[in-house]
């Protein structure tokens, strides 16, 4: 017996749920229904709208006139004339003296530093370009080296059979003598020679020449490292100098400081 009441309590409790939810389903609908009323409805929902003919729809917008904001809005085209005397004014005003005057030409300049663009829309007219800037290469100087530089006198340098004269001073005589402040003479080109090969000491130099196979005698820049031997005699007064020369400076002011041959025997 109690399995068959069980299922008598199982199918009376299913009925009360679908009564319940019946229930609840018709409140539902009820208040849906109490909350919009057809005399809630908007006028244009409760009447449907009456079809217009196209024909006279139409007809009642061509017929209908512009506001005086269309017409500024929408103007009429110009004549031929009014557009000829606008785009002559457009040309005269915006000018430039050094573009041709043709109208509807619009300059491509690189050196105008200004928006390209004018009045109207036409072909574009290309100026005369300028010259190109000359890129100016460095001068090529052809060095060469020279071993074992024999000192004949300072200014003056043998290899072998052929001589250099370096560049920009006057050589100093071997044999010449200078004053002392005591009123005797000394061997001051035998002291200029010998400063130089001191100097020297039996370096290669370099010097701007074209090739080392010329024949006689040369004038040339000649250095040790980095320091130009001319120079170095001239500044530390073993030589003179001709007019014109880069170096009168330098033998003026060893020539006041009594340096070299122009001062007294350092030995």
């Amino acid at each position: 017996m109690r399995p068959f009441g069980t299922l008598v309590t199982g199918l009376a409790g299913l009925a009360l749920w679908a009564m319940l939810l019946n229930l609840a389903g018709r409140n539902v609908d009820d208040q849906q229904n109490e909350a919009f009323e057809i005399e809630n409805m908007p006028t244009e929902w409760a009447e449907p709208a009456t079809a217009v003919d196209s024909t006279t729809a139409t007809d009642g917008i061509a017929e209908t006139p512009l506001s005086a904001t269309e017409t500024t809005l929408n103007p009429s085209p110009p004549s031929a004339q009014e557009a000829e005397q606008s785009a002559g004014a457009a040309d005269t005003g915006n000018a430039d003296p050094r573009v041709p005057n043709r109208p509807g030409v619009r300059p491509v300049n690189p050196e105008l530093f200004a928006a390209p663009f004018t009045e109207g829309a036409g072909p574009l007219e290309r100026i005369e370009p300028r010259s190109p800037v000359a890129d100016k290469e460095p001068e090529r100087v052809k060095v060469v080296l020279l071993p074992r530089p024999e000192l004949v006198e300072a200014g003056l340098i043998a290899f072998g059979g052929r001589n250099l004269k370096l560049v920009d001073i006057t050589t100093t005589d071997r044999m010449r003598v200078c004053p002392t402040s005591k009123g005797g003479d000394w061997p001051c080109g035998m002291m200029a020679r010998t400063q130089q090969r001191l100097f020297l000491r039996n370096r290669t130099i370099a010097c701007e020449a074209d090739n080392a196979d010329w024949q006689g005698t040369i004038e040339a820049h000649c250095r040790i490292g980095e320091l130009d031997i001319a120079k170095w005699l001239a500044e530390n007064g073993w030589v003179e100098v001709p007019e014109g020369s880069p170096f009168t400076a330098l033998v003026e002011k060893a020539r006041s400081e009594r340096l070299g041959i122009f001062g007294d025997d350092p030995r």
